[in-house]
């Protein structure tokens, strides 16, 4: 029999996705102004593909399918945890934008299906299912940075979103085309056989700095970064906070997972691409990210340096430290996703411009304390969850014995100094200076409220679960 009971176990959260971007389409049709209800239905949805990603985690589920282009892990489990997590609290946020809209079926379903398109990413053992998931969860978050028509910036950084995507996508693809020309296979346990030497062939080498191409600028490595701040800015907030993390989030995953399952015998190769990409790409950001004033376009590029520690983990994919390197970019994700989803959400509640922020400990205490948390876990301040990664990264890294590692993660720490003052620009700018008017609370911020609440408590309460992280993280199967 082709399809087994356990194929369909393996894929329920693909088909509890796919259900609930579904029902949401319909109840849409029937109820064009039910915000609450489509947004209460999505947030169902991603609470389902989480506790069914949960179940299979727990209870050790592993399974390879459609002849091993698919898989089912500890690994891609995480990872759909990550996601799901993320989309959840991005519905929860986006209510009140999307009731004002009358947009709201329309947006959520967007959202489903990036999550959709993430959680068969992170599966994928196929070069070219690799890129057919990843446009499924690329395409849709084009319309979500467009999606806002009543601002011009929304409209020009989709366009500029979309125009790059398309020519990063093109590279993408030839890379993987090359790769199985010089592999005469798409499967990874195929393209290892290529990869396996330590010799490969032009051909083959091509195509993987191609590939790594054709990712850097998915997840916002300089110098492929220059699509990330107008899009950010332009995004509805919720969009921006979600597509900072989750698609962000998967794509290293199957990135992480490509190098390792399919190119480990050049791993001398791509580890130094990444280390440079790394350095190259902490200070990009970081560098551009103390010249704003616009929050939102500050933590654009806040998220292209967190892109560069990041790949510190990577170039640490060598040596003694492979496993370490692995946890690291698996435990980076889950905090990056709280403290950062979190901090563009308070910017939903206050605004995007630095001035916005102003006096805030007097007219919002628990907003203004929740923010401090998010840019003090952005900064990497112990014990919070931004500390926990980048103590995981630097363990990875210094535990590689590769002279260029410990050179990046020297880079690392030099940017973690580097990025407080505009972190805690914010922090002074909520205590010391002045309140401005029109900072107060608006009708329909309870959602948004909730989600940012809940992420500060997670960001601080990231410590008690950074054992069973590890864990999970160690268990994953990857390596």
């Amino acid at each position: 029999m082709p399809y087994s009971a356990e194929t369909f176990v393996g894929l329920i959260p693909e088909i509890i996705a796919a259900i609930f971007l579904l029902l949401v389409l319909m109840v849409g049709v029937f109820a064009e102004r039910a915000a609450g209800l489509v947004s209460g239905i999505t947030a169902l949805g991603t609470v389902l593909i989480f506790a069914s990603s949960a179940w299979l985690l727990a209870s050790g589920f592993h399974g390879s399918f459609f002849g091993g282009g698919y898989v089912v892990d500890g690994f891609a489990l995480y990872f759909k945890l990550v996601v799901a997590g993320s989309a959840f609290f991005a519905s929860l946020a986006a209510t009140r934008w999307a009731q004002g809209t009358g947009d709201a079926t329309e947006y959520l379903t967007l959202i489903l299906s990036v999550v959709l398109g993430a959680l068969l990413l992170v599966s994928m053992r196929d070069l070219f299912g690799v890129f057919l998931a990843l446009e499924l969860a690329t395409i849709p978050s084009y319309a979500m940075v467009a999606f806002d028509r009543s601002r011009r910036e929304s409209a020009e950084g989709g366009m500029k979103y979309i125009i790059t995507g398309a020519v990063a996508s093109s590279v993408l693809l030839y890379g993987i085309v090359l790769i199985y020309g010089a592999s005469s296979s798409a499967n990874l346990s195929g393209v290892a056989k290529a990869f396996s030497s330590g010799h490969a062939s032009p051909v083959a080498l091509l195509g993987l700095i191609l590939l790594l191409s054709g990712f850097a600028f998915k997840v916002s490595a300089a110098p492929f970064h220059f699509w990330t701040p107008d899009a950010y800015q332009g995004a509805p907030t919720s969009a921006a906070a979600f597509l900072s993390v989750a698609p962000k989030a998967a794509t290293f995953a199957i990135l992480l997972r490509i190098l390792v399952e399919g190119m480990p015998g050049e791993a001398r190769v791509w580890t130094a691409i990444a280390a440079v990409l790394a350095i190259v790409t902490m200070f990009t950001g970081n560098l551009f990210a103390l010249r704003q004033s616009n929050v939102r376009r500050m933590l654009a590029y806040s998220s292209v340096a967190h892109s560069g520690y990041v790949l510190t983990a990577f170039a640490a994919l060598q040596g003694g430290a492979k496993a370490e390197a692995v946890q690291a970019v698996m435990i980076y994700s889950a905090a990056y996703a709280a403290m950062n989803l979190g901090a563009f959400l308070v910017i939903d509640l206050v605004g995007e411009d630095t001035k916005s922020f102003n006096g805030l400990i007097r007219t919002r205490p628990m907003v203004a304390a929740s923010m401090f948390l998010f840019m003090a876990a952005l900064v990497g301040i112990p014990p919070l969850s931004g500390f926990w990664g980048k103590l995981w990264i630097i363990i990875a890294g210094t535990g590689s014995g590769s002279i260029l590692t410990y050179v990046t993660v020297g880079v690392l720490v030099v940017n973690t100094v580097l990025s407080v003052p505009y972190y805690f620009g914010i922090v002074r700018n909520m205590i010391f200076e002045e309140p401005v008017a029109g900072t107060g609370e608006t009708k329909g911020e309870g959602p948004l409220k909730f989600s940012v609440y809940a992420l500060a408590i997670i960001t601080v309460l990231f410590f008690i679960i950074i054992i069973p992280l590890a864990a999970v993280a160690g268990s994953s199967g990857l390596l």
